[in-house]
């Protein structure tokens, strides 16, 4: 668990710079933020006509005073949700619980309508694309070489790498440094050649060796799903997601560059509403189905999901999902600053959360924060 929070929740660029001793080229460009979608150009992902509304109580239940955490026991609570929101960061904050919105809070610049970018949990997204590209015959299965997509990779080693490895970040493939000598994640996220910088990388190990979160692995599986439906990621998961699952607002992805020829920074920024990442957590709840009609394939779904042990992983990260303890059988989508839209089947729970940058924040014990809340609904 130690090495995949280091390297999930502070993946877009933090832990290379800081390895490279290039914080002060950080500090210039500035941390991500729930708000970059306003600095970079998108494709807008509309949603559909009849949107699907969770139940709200009639009364409220209070909640925020009522359940106790505590960031580092399980066992012994000492803070009010509500507090621990606020002293903890805590953009957006949603509870639901068998289809009912039992609790939310928004801090002082946000609301149940403000737009936020999600970083790493953007990843859960592409994942479900896949196993629906898969499904669709659009892809022939995780099995195939990642050449038969990229020519441009064609004879450089990259035959043995498939778009599994890919899913599972065991691909071997690692950035090469960019000339500042900030490297790839830097280039990624701030760059607008994200085209050219995709295919500045090389192999360093063999594929299903071990596990190394990259995020070239999400670009590259993106870049598939466009090859492989002929539509970009936003259209796809406009047609394939967004509007059958009825979400209540339209979203965007950021783009490298403006434009026509602009492609999905897809590692990172899909800009949604809080609620709507709920409704991706509702899908996964129900192993992919949305109001009896099957979204993504069950199969696909319980493969993504299965615990670490059951995928011979010593991490618990599959399929570009984290995997919570077996007794408990929640599964979360996760990034950047305790991005989370946690699942807890169990109690037919979902919890979305989103928090502010803050280089120093270290959001590994959220995990027990969402089963010590889910232990007391």
């Amino acid at each position: 668990m130690t090495k995949f929070c280091k390297h999930a929740c502070l993946a877009i660029l933090l832990l290379l710079a800081i390895s490279c001793g290039n914080l002060s080229k950080i500090s210039k460009l500035g941390l991500p933020e729930a708000d970059d979608y306003k600095l970079f150009a998108s494709r807008k992902i509309d949603n559909g006509t009849e949107a699907f509304h969770f139940f709200e109580p009639s009364h409220d239940p209070n909640l925020g005073e009522i359940v106790e955490v505590d960031s580092r026991k399980m066992d012994a609570y000492d803070e009010k949700l509500s507090s621990f929101l606020k002293d903890y960061r805590t953009l957006s904050f949603l509870i639901i619980r068998n289809d009912t919105l039992l609790y939310q809070y928004f801090d002082e610049s946000k609301n149940d309508t403000s737009l936020i970018s999600s970083f790493s949990v953007s990843k859960a997204f592409l994942s479900a694309l896949v196993g629906i590209a898969i499904a669709d015959g659009k892809i022939s299965g995780t099995g195939v070489s990642i050449t038969s997509y990229f020519p441009e990779l064609e004879n450089q080693g990259f035959e043995p790498v498939t778009i599994d490895h890919l899913l599972d970040h065991t691909s071997g493939i690692h950035f090469k440094e960019s000339k500042n000598h900030v490297g790839g994640n830097m280039e990624f996220y701030w760059g607008k050649n994200l085209y050219q910088d995709v295919f500045n990388i090389h192999p360093v190990f063999k594929p299903g060796e071990r596990f190394e979160y990259s995020n070239i692995n999400a670009q590259l599986l993106a870049m598939i799903l466009q090859r492989a439906t002929g539509m970009t990621v936003s259209e796809y998961l406009q047609e394939k997601i967004w509007k059958p699952l009825g979400m209540e607002y339209p979203a965007s992805w950021s783009l490298s560059n403006p434009g026509s020829d602009g492609i999905e920074k897809a590692f990172c920024c899909l800009n949604a509403r809080t609620i709507d990442f709920a409704k991706f957590g509702r899908l996964y709840l129900n192993h992919g189905n949305w109001n009896g009609k099957q979204i993504i394939p069950e199969s696909w779904v319980k493969k993504t999901i299965r615990s670490s042990k059951e995928s011979g992983q010593r991490l618990t990260y599959h399929y570009n999902w984290g995997i919570g303890p077996k007794k408990y059988g929640s599964f979360f989508a996760v990034g950047l600053y305790g991005q989370f839209i946690y699942v807890y089947p169990e109690k037919k729970v979902i919890i979305v959360r989103f928090g502010k940058a803050d280089i120093n924040y270290n959001p590994p014990f959220l995990l027990h924060t969402m089963l010590q809340i889910c232990d007391q609904l």
